[in-house]
Parts: C-alpha cells; sequence; structure tokens
C-alpha cells in the first residue's frame, strides 16, 4: 500500500435511491444461517443488519470507488479521503492492488444491494487487465501512481503482491456464478488465469509456501524466499480454487499453512493465539519474523498486516467448517476479550504475541476491531463480545478512518451480516 483530473465520484441521490429499493427487497430475516453450523451473529435480526450494511456501502463508495485511468475503467481511490496511503506504497499513490481485490470483492458480494455492481465490476476487471505485473500478465502490478502508471522501481511497482491476486480470483469466481460467463468476460476463464499465475510465481516449492509475491523467490530478493505473511492465509480461498478447478495444490497449501499456523502459535503465542505479521524459516522451522526484516519494527508482532488473520481464518470455519480454524481462533478471541475487558475500544494496534501492547500503540482501530468481529462468530461464547464489536463498527465516523480502515470494516460487515458468498 495528484489527482486524476475530472474523477467522478460514484454516489449520489440516485444511488442512494436505488439502495434503499433493493434493500427493501433483499432484508427479510434469513430462514437460515448462511453459514457452518455453530456459528453466530450480532443479535439486531437481520434487516437492521441489512440496513447498516448499505449505508455503509453507499459511504464507502462514494468515497473510494471511482471512474478513472481511461474509458470504462474502476478503481479504488486509497486517496479518495485526501489522506495519505501506507505500507511502503510510492507518494503519489492512488491505488493499490490490495485495494483492488478489496474493491472487486465487494462489487460482486454487493450486487444485492447496488443495481451498478455489475458495470463498477467489469470497469474493475479493466483497470486490472491495464496494469499486469511484470512477471505474468494473470497477477496485478501490485502499485498505481497519479499519472495513472505503475509506481517506480523505488518501491518495485511492477510486481505483485499476493494478496492481491488471491482476492481478485476469488472475486472471478463469484462473478461466474452470479453473472455467467456469456457477457463481455468470460470470468470462469479470467480466474483460471489467475490461479494458474499464482501457482507459479507466488507458491514456491519444495514446501508449498505462500510467497508475498512474485518478486520474492529470486535474485536479490531470494532472501524473503522462505517468508510469508499472516494475512495472506486465506484458506477459505484455497477451498473454492479446489473445488472450482480439481487441482490439489490448493488443498495442499491450505494443510501447510494451518501446519504454520499450529506450529507457531504452540511455541510462540500459546495462550493468544496471535500472528506475527511475517513468518519466515519456511518450511520447515516457521517462526516471527525479526523486527526491521522488511516493513519495521514490528514485522514480528500482531500489527496492521496480522490485524486481518482473524477474518480470513474466521471466514474459512463460517464457510466451510473446518475446525482448525475453531482451534486456531479460540484462544485468539478469549484473549481479546480479556484483555479488553470487553470493551472493543480498547484493543490496541499493535501486540507483541505474549499479549502485551508495544509502547507506542494506538487504540480503537476499525482495521483491528472490524476483524474480530469475523472471528468472534466462530463460538456461541462471544455472542455479548460480537455484539459489543458490532456496535463499535457502527459507531465509527467513515471521517475518523483511512482507507484501510474503512475498507477492512466493509468486508467484516459483508461478512458478519451473512453476505459473504462462495463460489
Amino acid at each position: 500500500m495528484a489527482k486524476l483530473k475530472r474523477i467522478a465520484r460514484i454516489a449520489g441521490t440516485a444511488l442512494n435511491a436505488a439502495l434503499a429499493l433493493c434493500l427493501m427487497a433483499a432484508a427479510a430475516p434469513a430462514a437460515t444461517s448462511p453459514y457452518a453450523p455453530g456459528s453466530i451473529a450480532p443479535t439486531p435480526d437481520q434487516a437492521v443488519l441489512d440496513r447498516a450494511l448499505a449505508e455503509f456501502y453507499s459511504q464507502w463508495k462514494s468515497i473510494y470507488l471511482r471512474e478513472g485511468c481511461g474509458e470504462g475503467r474502476v478503481l479504488v481511490r486509497t486517496d479518495g479521503d485526501g489522506k495519505p496511503t501506507y505500507g511502503g506504497s510510492a507518494k503519489a499513490t492512488i491505488t493499490v492492488s490490495e485495494a483492488h481485490g478489496y474493491g472487486m470483492l465487494a462489487t460482486v458480494m454487493m450486487a444485492e444491494f447496488d443495481a451498478d455492481a455489475h458495470r463498477l465490476f467489469d470497469g474493475m476487471l479493466r483497470f486490472f487487465h491495464d496494469h499486469p505485473a511484470r512477471s505474468d500478465p494473470g497477477l496485478m502490478a501490485w502499485n498505481q501512481v497519479a499519472d495513472c502508471t505503475d509506481a517506480g522501481e523505488d518501491v518495485g511497482g511492477s510486481n505483485s503482491a499476493t494478496d492481491g491476486d488471491l482476492d481478485i480470483a476469488y472475486a472471478l469466481l463469484l462473478a461466474e456464478r452470479r453473472w455467467g460467463n456469456g457477457g463481455t468476460f468470460d470470468y470462469g476463464a479470467e480466474a483460471r488465469r489467475v490461479l494458474t499465475a499464482i501457482l507459479a510465481h507466488e507458491v514456491a516449492q519444495p514446501g508449498n509456501i505462500l510467497l508475498i509475491g512474485d518478486w520474492a523467490k529470486a535474485g536479490d530478493d531470494a532472501t524473503y524466499a522462505a517468508t510469508t505473511r499472516s494475512s495472506d492465509f486465506m484458506q477459505s480461498h484455497f477451498a473454492a480454487f479446489a473445488e472450482r478447478t480439481g487441482d490439489r495444490r490448493w488443498l495442499d497449501l491450505r494443510d501447510e499453512i494451518y501446519g504454520v499456523i499450529a506450529t507457531v502459535g504452540q511455541k510462540y503465542s500459546p495462550r493468544t493465539g496471535l500472528m506475527p505479521d511475517f513468518i519466515t524459516g519456511l518450511p520447515d522451522k516457521p517462526k516471527p519474523a525479526p523486527a526491521g526484516f522488511l516493513e519495521g519494527d514490528h514485522d514480528g508482532a500482531y500489527s496492521w498486516n496480522a490485524a486481518r488473520y482473524p477474518w480470513r481464518v474466521g471466514l474459512d470455519f463460517l464457510l466451510t467448517g473446518d475446525e482448525r480454524a475453531l482451534k486456531a481462533l479460540r484462544p485468539l478471541n478469549a484473549w481479546a476479550r480479556e484483555a479488553t475487558k470487553g470493551k472493543p475500544e480498547r484493543f490496541a494496534d499493535t501486540y507483541r504475541l505474549n499479549g502485551k501492547p508495544v509502547p507506542d500503540a494506538g487504540h480503537d482501530q476499525m482495521a483491528f476491531v472490524s476483524m474480530l468481529a469475523v472471528s468472534a462468530m466462530i463460538d456461541a461464547d462471544n455472542q455479548g463480545w460480537l455484539d459489543a464489536l458490532w456496535a463499535a463498527m457502527e459507531k465509527k465516523p467513515v471521517a475518523e478512518e483511512d482507507y484501510f480502515g474503512n475498507t477492512l470494516k466493509l468486508m467484516a460487515m459483508i461478512a458478519v451480516t451473512g453476505h459473504w458468498a462462495r463460489p
């Protein structure tokens, strides 16, 4: 993770009216849970949850989802709120592939609320085509800047980032299910092209190592070839990829990641269940990365990357019922409740794996609080905690967060309200 001329915001009275009409049609309480047995939802009824989701999606869309960089192109403007984009991106960044993946997920899964979603999704797919990674056109260059080009070599702008590509592939499979392959794009073929490229360039053998990008396995960057990132642990994605393609390698990768989680958890965070931002020593001796390994002093802590871990692994239980997800997240949920005394606003933005916050930690960040809500859904013991997390999400104004916090909040709200889809 320089404004474009005449970039229009995709929002307004007409959109809000359309969302309201769609909401009226879709807001009836669900007869059964869309998720695995044993999962829970916030206490408010489905109509209330859907209304909150639709309203926040409208706000998010008006700020971040823009048309630009060519006719029929759509992107998530990470600078849409006037705040800088972090995560090692270029100074004039307008988007990153991570954001593009989130945007494609949001538009396809919010299609029941947004009559314009199909057009917007196709615009995002065109933007993806415009920005291939140097290694393979099936992957996306990770960072784009104000003139709509990829960022320079100082930030490796033409390299890929694994998390963005994984989300793009999953979104394409969802699009195939929702809209079929008979329109402008063959979404199934698009998805297979991305999946093939991911296996070729972002998964290393031997060891089934999920790399952090295509750049991490060769040349001067080979020091990162034994490294993975906990925010990329998308086991529910891998299960869907295996089911859709019949390729056993996705299940092998899924098993390997659960093995990494078990090893790191048992050795470094048995009480808290926390995962570090980066994990080195793969495949045989996984351990937290040292300070300053890649992004900063907290590379081996539960920080801004690992914040997404409870959401990603929580989704695997919700969508597949995998008991390994329960085992991984139960200690994390119990520790989080205890550490905050049940008050989400007390949750810090960086913890050592023993559960102690770092001295300069901030608090009440949606990038952390919202992700915990998804992991809380795995067990009825978390009902009060889940309700508190949902209330905190509803309470936090969009203006008090940046692209990252607001977008992860949207991802969490889609999941928590029961609208996270399977291909």
